[in-house]
């Protein structure tokens, strides 16, 4: 959507069509089109996954399982990429991710088999 807006607005101030384009950065598709391909694989690959999990489970678990991505996510931004350095704002993860799985497995108890 922002990359029309821009093109709107060279278009306006240039008032050329091919001067407007050309003035837009590119897009890198040689370069990207394997990790964007993959990316859209893997990014698939997972909603089916959740999608299965949810019908096989049930909403309360499957959802919750579904979920812990989240927990997965922050452990990576943490320990991987080092995005949070505060040893205090770390702690107050670990204790959010604890009540989490706290309650991920209090739903757990009310799957009937």
């Amino acid at each position: 959507f922002l990359w029309f807006l821009r093109f709107v607005y060279y278009l306006v101030t240039f008032k050329s069509v091919h001067v407007a384009y050309a003035a837009l950065p590119s897009f890198h598709i040689n370069v990207m089109w394997r990790p964007g391909a993959l990316a859209g694989l893997l990014w698939s690959i997972g909603n089916i996954c959740s999608i299965m999990s949810v019908t096989a489970l049930g909403q309360g678990i499957g959802y919750s399982v579904v979920q812990s991505a989240l927990l997965v996510s922050g452990l990576w931004g943490i320990y991987w990429y080092r995005e949070i350095k505060d040893p205090v704002a770390v702690r107050k993860w670990f204790i959010s991710a604890f009540i989490t799985l706290c309650g991920m497995l209090w739903l757990s108890y009310e799957h009937k088999a």
